[in-house]
């Protein structure tokens, strides 16, 4: 449009046109071509002539860092924590208490169980309300037509993540976890790694954990695992 600006690859979208239509308009074909491409399966990890030349990733030398939605970050935190419940199909649960009278109000709930430990996709919509603790990542509610949703970054989601009671308890229940299935300082920590970020943790991050696992405590360590840009990027 008048009020935009050029495409940063011009080339390579009369490219893409012309793959296009020598296959036969097929979307598929062009999907495999972008989803096997080098560029499409860099990681995000920055350099310093990349950032110089190109900070904001606008020609595509890095993959840029997405912050998972409302969905995943609450389905990952329960998988960390071994109480993601994967059962497919029936009821789905509320994250809301309703209080009848002549009409239903609905009050966000406090306290979570095993029932509320599906996966987010079973949680039931409530028009104009959204969940207490993950509406703010941009998750509408079902009154809402959202095509497209937005990627916001506000305050609200840094404090929601840090002192709601469902990642609250959720941080406990990993650090009873840690403590079932690794005996020592050191091999919790690692356990952590694995469970929240999915690789090992390097000597540094071994020593710093313990070290703030001294002047803190293992449900502070966790909550700050659960809270970190590496747990709620994708990287």
């Amino acid at each position: 449009g008048g009020n935009g600006t050029p495409p940063s690859h011009p080339e390579l979208l009369d490219w893409l046109a012309s793959e296009l239509m020598e296959h036969d308009w097929s979307l598929k074909h062009i999907h495999r071509v972008l989803l096997t491409s080098k560029t499409w399966q860099q990681d995000s990890r920055p350099n310093a002539a990349g950032l110089a030349v190109d900070a904001g990733a606008r020609l595509l030398w890095r993959f840029p860092p997405r912050r998972l939605e409302a969905e995943g970050i609450r389905d990952c935190m329960l998988a960390a924590t071994g109480k993601l419940n994967l059962e497919m199909g029936g009821p789905g649960f509320s994250a809301f208490e309703v209080e009848a009278e002549n009409v239903r109000h609905y009050h966000p709930k406090k306290d979570f169980g095993p029932e509320d430990w599906r996966r987010m996709i079973y949680m039931t919509k409530v028009r104009q309300e959204r969940d207490a603790v993950f509406g703010v990542f941009d998750c509408p509610d079902c009154s809402q037509v959202v095509p497209k949703r937005s990627r916001s970054t506000t305050p609200l989601q840094a404090l929601n993540l840090l002192n709601s009671r469902f990642v609250m308890q959720q941080a406990q229940l990993l650090v009873e976890r840690l403590d079932r299935e690794a005996a020592t300082p050191e091999a919790k920590v690692e356990l952590a790694w694995q469970l929240c970020f999915g690789r090992p943790a390097e000597a540094e991050e071994v020593k710093a954990s313990l070290a703030f696992v001294h002047d803190a405590d293992w449900q502070q360590f966790a909550r700050a695992l659960l809270n970190s840009n590496e747990f709620v990027f994708i990287p």
